[in-house]
């Protein structure tokens, strides 16, 4: 085998290796705004369960004071 068939072999096997590794990071890449979008779902949706507590919560309050408050005896 002489030196230019081997210098052909390695550039193409280099040259296939960084197709690979730049569209392997390119889907890494996809995934992690993907995260970072659910990620954002989700703490908007935790937001709006602590907003709905409290308003339950109020709500509650508002109720033991018209009716009074619920009794201990059983």
């Amino acid at each position: 085998m002489e030196w230019g068939q081997v210098i052909t072999i390695i550039f193409g096997v280099a040259g296939f290796m960084g197709i690979f590794m730049f569209l392997i990071n390119k889907r890494i890449d996809t995934l992690e705004r993907r995260f970072d979008d659910v990620n954002r779902r989700f703490d908007d949706i935790n937001r709006r369960l602590d907003k709905l507590e409290d308003d339950i919560r109020e709500i509650r309050q508002l109720l033991y004071r018209a009716l009074g408050e619920p009794s201990s005896k059983k």
